[in-house]
């Protein structure tokens, strides 16, 4: 029953990570830098890049938050840590509660970022491009170390679902995810109109596959 679930889960997932992509492309395209706190943003955005693809990638600042993202979305589901290990090598955490969003968060969920957005949202305005910055390159990093981590074997891919859903499901939460972060330093991105125009995409998509296997 639960495969065949997920089997479901993916299709549908498919669907929408294809719609979700389509979307934040054309939104990232006719998309302009007109402040201050958006050019920190991308400057922090890319300073990080830079970092990791030229000096140095922070792998273990990065295992840290994997696994405290493990205990975070388990404590969210009532879960309880009983161990936690982290090392450059990798790490373990043991918890007492799981599903496939406990599994899957770290790959998702950029907890720095949210870190210092939570900072940017109660800072006074004369700190907010700096703190941009920051959300900028943590968001940076939480990308370009996820595409690091899933290079290896990830077993947290496979421990509650399929491995493809598990790869769609990572797409479109890293997306809605990163609008949702976007939205909050820029006027110009709204997010609940980004996801309601990713169902219109959805069901276009829909519309379009009946009229080709129909041949209307």
């Amino acid at each position: 029953m639960k495969k065949i679930l997920f089997a479901a889960l993916t299709a549908v997932l498919l669907l929408l990570s294809i719609a979700a992509s389509i979307e934040f492309i054309k939104l990232i395209k006719n998309y302009s830098i007109n402040s201050k706190i958006e050019l920190f943003f991308l400057i922090g955005f890319i300073t990080y890049l830079v970092i990791h693809i030229v000096f140095y990638k922070p792998v273990f600042i990065h295992v840290m938050s994997h696994e405290l993202t493990h205990m975070l979305w388990a404590a969210l589901f009532g879960g309880k840590t009983k161990e936690l290990r982290v090392s450059r090598e990798g790490g373990r955490v043991m918890i007492s509660k799981s599903n496939f969003l406990v599994s899957l968060a770290p790959y998702f969920f950029p907890l720095y970022a949210f870190i210092f957005v939570v900072i940017y949202i109660i800072a006074d305005k004369k700190f907010l491009p700096y703190i941009a910055f920051f959300v900028g390159a943590s968001l940076a990093f939480h990308i370009a170390l996820t595409l690091y981590s899933l290079t290896i074997n990830q077993k947290d891919l496979q421990e509650e679902s399929n491995v493809v859903f598990s790869i769609l499901f990572v797409i479109f939460m890293n997306i809605i995810i990163i609008i949702l972060i976007l939205s909050v330093l820029s006027d110009k991105i709204s997010f609940l109109p980004f996801v309601k125009s990713i169902f219109i995409r959805s069901f276009e998509m829909i519309k379009w596959v009946i009229t080709k296997v129909s041949g209307r």
